[in-house]
């Protein structure tokens, strides 16, 4: 079970990546397809955006309003099946590399196809509002 585990954790790291480098890039059509057809981000202060096209339309507006980086921590990953709970830390960056957010994650990833895949992605502020 350990090794199957360590291999996961791997695997969502480079998924990870992967979203990290397409945020980099502007790519808001590459971070959706990191999604599975289903995935949903269930975002503070809104109601939750469900299907490709809607979190493809988040990402862009989030660009949009000035995030140009994202840095992503894994803190756990616990397995079942073709299905993982990723917990970790997140810093949001504007121009320059500004910290604009810093918070917390969890990710309920799905294996799709052969490739893990974000289903359900929640997060929020460890900034306080004042």
């Amino acid at each position: 079970m350990e090794t199957t585990t360590v291999n996961i954790g791997a695997e969502i790291k480079r998924a990870n990546e992967k979203f990290i480098q397409a945020f980099t890039e502007g790519n808001a059509a590459g971070i959706a397809n990191l999604y599975t057809d289903e995935g949903m981000l269930l975002p503070t202060g809104m109601e939750a955006v469900k299907g490709k096209p809607g979190i493809q339309e988040f990402w862009q507006g989030a660009m949009k309003m000035g995030v140009k980086g994202v840095k992503l921590e894994t803190v756990e990953v616990l397995p079942c099946e073709n299905t993982a709970i990723e917990m970790g830390n997140y810093t949001l960056t504007g121009e320059g590399g500004t910290r604009m957010d810093k918070g917390k994650y969890i990710v309920v990833w799905q294996k799709q196809n052969g490739q893990w895949k974000l289903h359900k992605d929640i997060w929020n502020t460890s900034l306080s509002a004042t």
